[in-house]
């Protein structure tokens, strides 16, 4: 990994640059990684290639206790060799964003970029409207990183961005850290984070059965998740293909990283990213 280390790594500037774990460089180089594979394996396949990012961040972090500074998502995007034809990316932090725009105006000042401000659960209409209309003649493949800090993606606003196109899905889910933390106030009736999350009401009931055959926590989420997955239109392969991002520290599952395509190729992709990331690989 050591050409893509030196890809992700970027230089001190004068703006906003938030502290992050030390694990959140091997995020960034999974996510690196992945984005060079699929730009530039679809560059002469469809008229358009968007890159969506709906927790975009201003750019760049700094790991916690170090001097090093990190290209983030979004930037590490519009780094690849292979430029996607459009990005969209969406903040709901106002300061984050406009960060961001000065930091692309800097480095990428040619780049076809839209900036969505706010929640993306919230404006996801705006999200969708900048999107390209797909067609026989125009042809649109979109990739969308979902990286939020908590269990906060509606699964409503997945549904609306890629039932209906053709959109890859790469999706940080904090089901090791948020997920088992909160699991005793998200399992009470009146909390609908991860109601929210799965787009469902009645998993509580299957919950309490799968947790007394013995099933954590996790299993049961990442199932329940990849089914709304496959129910509009995605594969079942994600169930395999996942990858944990672990706490240096104790060496615990923070993150996963679920991937999600309608076709196989998306896969093969994927498959080609997991191969080179093993050491980060999340096992039931």
């Amino acid at each position: 990994m050591g050409s893509t280390s030196n890809c992700i790594s970027a230089e001190f500037d004068d703006l906003f640059i938030p502290e992050i774990g030390s694990w959140g460089e091997n995020k960034y180089k999974i996510i690196y990684d992945y984005n060079s594979l699929f730009s530039k394996g679809m560059k002469y396949r469809w008229n358009n290639r968007v890159y969506i990012d709906l927790y975009s961040g201003c750019g760049k972090a700094k790991i916690r206790n170090t001097n090093k500074i990190l290209y983030s998502s979004a930037l590490l995007a519009l780094k690849v060799n292979d430029q996607y034809d459009k990005y969209i990316f969406c903040d709901k932090d106002e300061n984050n964003i406009n960060t961001l725009a000065k930091r692309v105006n800097n480095e990428f000042p040619n780049s076809n970029v839209k900036y969505v401000s706010g929640d993306c659960n919230e404006k996801i209409d705006d999200i969708n409207n900048e999107i390209p209309t797909h067609s026989k003649t125009n042809t649109v493949l979109s990739f969308c990183l979902i990286d939020p800090y908590s269990l906060a993606i509606k699964f409503d606003t997945i549904k609306k961005l890629g039932e209906s196109r053709i959109v890859d899905f790469l999706v940080l889910l904090a089901f090791g850290m948020d997920g088992k933390r909160n699991i005793n106030s998200y399992i009470q009736e009146n909390n609908n984070r991860i109601d929210n999350l799965l787009g469902l009401t009645d998993w509580r009931e299957r919950w309490k059965i799968e947790e007394e055959k013995g099933i954590n926590l996790v299993t049961f989420l990442a199932n329940e998740f990849t089914n709304k997955m496959v129910s509009i239109g995605y594969r079942k392969e994600t169930i395999n293909n996942f990858i944990s991002i672990r706490s240096d520290e104790k060496n615990l599952p923070l993150y996963y990283l679920m991937f999600f395509s309608k076709h196989p190729r998306g896969y093969d992709f994927w498959e080609k990213v997991r191969g080179r990331n093993t050491e980060w690989e999340f096992e039931f």
